[in-house]
This record gives C-alpha cells, structure tokens and sequence, in this order.
C-alpha cells in the first residue's frame, strides 16, 4: 500500500503543480492584453503617440498671440463631442511655428496655442487624462505663413 499512497502523492503532486503553471500563465497573459488595450487615462506623459490621418480641426491664431480665436468655438465643440463619444481614444493636440526668429519664441509661443487649445476641451467637459500635446513642430519655411500659426487636433 504504501507504493500506491506514493504514486497518488506524486499524481497530486503533478496535477497541483500544473494547476499553478496554468493560473500563473493565465495571470500574466492577461497582464499583457491589459498593458495592450491601454486606455487615454493609463497612458503616461511621455506615451505620446505620432498623428494619424487628418486633423479633426484646425484653429489658426493671430500673429504673436496665443489667446483663441473666436471662431475656434465650433471646433472645440466638434472636437468636445467626438472626444466624449469616445473616451477611450485620446485628443492629440499639436501645435505648429515657422523657423524664423527665435527658435525657442517660436516654439514657446505654439505650447501656449496648444495649451490654450487643451484648457477650451478641458472647459468644454473633456477630461484633462484624454488628452495630449505634442512637441511643438516646425514648419517649412516656404508653407503659408498661417500654417506656421495652427494648432492641429485629432481624436485617435
């Protein structure tokens, strides 16, 4: 009897062991789906991803001036309600310069336009975790000065 209490105790044994391997795979498998399926909020400041496709609205500001342009009132709110719609993607909000003057003006100057245009989501209910700036980007000297002037905002 004793060999048999032996073999049940090795089968136990086995059984319990590949009963842990499988929770232990299961827990870190879905640790990976999780860490792939990352929603805006759990997203990190340094997680910014790259544009994709065409900006969702453009406001251009007035030389020098980073305060938002009237008329930027329905793009936020085209903007706002897509945002909302879908609160898992995030709002990438890019601010443009052109490479005249001083550089580090110019790119100063295009933070504020793309802080300003975040401050009018946040106002307009959009959480602050969805959204996201980029660093400020240069555009070619022989683009349309105005250009130089947008800030781009895209919901992704």
């Amino acid at each position: 009897m004793q060999d048999n209490e032996k073999t049940e105790m090795s089968v136990v044994s086995i059984l319990l062991g590949t009963l842990i391997a499988f929770c232990v795979f299961g827990v870190i498998a879905y640790g990976a789906y999780l860490s792939s399926t990352k929603s805006p909020a759990s997203l990190t400041s340094t997680e910014i991803p790259a544009p994709v496709g065409e900006a969702l609205a453009k406001i251009y500001f007035d030389v020098g001036s980073a305060e938002l342009p009237a008329e930027a009132g329905g793009a936020i709110q085209t903007v706002s309600d897509k945002a909302l719609a879908s609160p898992k993607r995030i709002v990438l909000i890019s601010g443009f310069h052109d490479p005249s003057g001083d550089p580090a003006q110019n790119a100063e100057l295009a933070r504020q336009r793309a802080e300003a245009a975040k401050e009018a989501l946040i106002a307009a209910g959009v959480p602050e975790a969805q959204i996201r700036l980029r660093k400020p980007e240069v555009i070619p000297g022989d683009e349309d000065m105005q250009e130089a002037r947008r800030v781009d905002i895209r919901v992704q």
